[in-house]
């Protein structure tokens, strides 16, 4: 019984887990409500006015963090959430899309961006600096929008102040006044910090209004994995240019060959010609045919549909008469087969349908400048489809891989 104890918990993660095998893709859209009427003490009206900056958010596992309130940010953040300066921000273990909303130029506004997640990286963490304030910040840390091995179809989350702990102003243009220690981050609020030059300082109030809202909202789900059919699969390979004319047929204008498109038929079902004329199957309940003239090649035909040419016109219906009767005896079940349907079923599978290899490794990562890419592998068509077998299958594969993201393209939109 302790090893069905020990379980329990792995089951009930992966149950809570997104399918690792599809890739969401998330609207983020931030409203800003930062105005007088809300918060009139020392709202700023100039040098510069209430605005916000670009925000910086990205999308990551458990294991990376952002900020963390209650911990000192790192010196990124703190570069980030003091002067809006993004160039030491990047991406580290954890991650997969990081991404950038535009700057909202007054207090109130909006802006959005989009962003990917998968099962194995299903929160995000976004964050924007309040201009100006001394080092003060709205943000959402490790949100999960993965519930119950659901993703949300649309979340709202009101957010606070908060500060970063490395500066000591209260008010939004307050000089700048590093906090030596380094303090933790944390949220501010109508009561705290209780001093009464705060400029959040409210305490009549039991909590202030919600200066913004981060709006997650599902936009579409993609596989992992799709398969497609190439582009030259969907030419057409004509065998010959004769309406009326099949895989059985006789080429007469041709000397007497037959249309040699069953290259794989195996050589014990060809017919066989011996020295004395005689034209004998394989198959023992097979009749055999004789061709009385000399002048026939004693050549092994190369296949059941090539027959040796025959130089005069006796020949030639001899031979006409011989695939006539050649093809309708092919047509009867043998008496060896224990089920003539199934032996015809096999032998379609056998002749007519396509037939492809193995398929090959996957191919590096490739993207297009962003965090998610595109692998692709493929195989090959060994033997093409017969007219009224099964087409081929998709020869080409292609699922979606998240890359590298600490290229710097993303940093040129944040600044």
């Amino acid at each position: 019984m302790w090893y069905l104890l020990l379980l329990l918990p792995l089951v009930a993660a992966s149950e809570d887990t997104c399918n690792p095998d599809k890739m969401t893709v998330y609207r983020m859209v931030l409203h800003t409500y930062w105005t007088r009427d809300k918060f009139p003490k020392h709202y700023p009206d100039w040098r510069p006015p209430a605005q916000w900056s670009r925000v910086y958010g990205v999308s990551h596992s458990r294991q990376y963090v952002l900020f963390r309130l209650g911990r000192r940010v790192p010196v990124p953040i703190k570069q980030f959430a003091e002067s809006g300066r993004t160039d030491a921000l990047s991406s580290g273990p954890g991650t997969m899309d990081v991404f950038g909303a535009p700057a909202i130029t007054q207090g109130a506004g909006r802006t959005e961006a989009e962003f990917f997640v998968d099962g194995n990286h299903s929160r995000v963490s976004v964050m924007a600096r309040m201009v100006p304030s001394p080092d003060w910040f709205i943000g959402v840390d490790s949100f999960d929008l993965c519930v119950d091995g659901n993703w949300l179809d649309s979340i709202t989350i009101e957010v606070d102040p908060l500060d970063a702990g490395t500066d000591n102003g209260f008010t939004f243009t307050a000089p700048n006044w590093p906090t030596a220690p380094q303090g933790v981050a944390y949220r501010i609020t109508s009561k705290y910090p209780s001093h009464p030059a705060g400029s959040f300082f409210y305490p009549h109030l039991r909590r202030l209004p919600p200066i913004a809202t981060f709006q997650f909202i599902k936009l579409r789900e993609y596989e992992l994995s799709e398969v497609f059919h190439r582009d030259s699969d969907e030419r057409k390979y004509d065998v010959l240019n004769l309406d009326k004319l099949n895989h059985n047929s006789i080429d007469m204008p041709d000397g007497n060959r037959a249309l040699n498109i069953a290259e794989e038929v195996e050589r014990e079902e060809a017919p066989r010609i011996y020295a004395d004329g005689s034209l004998t199957t394989p198959d023992s309940a097979y009749s055999y045919y004789t061709l009385t003239n000399n002048t026939v090649s004693t050549e092994e035909p190369r296949s059941a549909n090539e027959l040796p040419t025959a130089t005069t016109a006796a020949d030639r219906s001899a031979l006409r008469s011989m695939a006539r009767r050649y093809r309708a005896r092919r047509r009867r079940p043998r008496p060896d087969s224990a089920d003539p349907a199934q032996r015809r079923k096999r032998k379609r599978a056998r002749l007519l349908d396509c037939r492809v290899s193995e398929w090959g490794e996957w191919s590096p990562c490739k993207n297009d400048g962003s965090c998610v890419g595109s692998a692709l592998r493929t195989r090959r068509i060994i033997r093409r489809a017969r007219p009224g077998g099964s087409a081929c299958p998709p020869t080409a594969q292609s699922r979606w891989c998240a890359t590298d993201c600490s290229h710097d393209d993303w940093r040129n939109n944040l600044t």
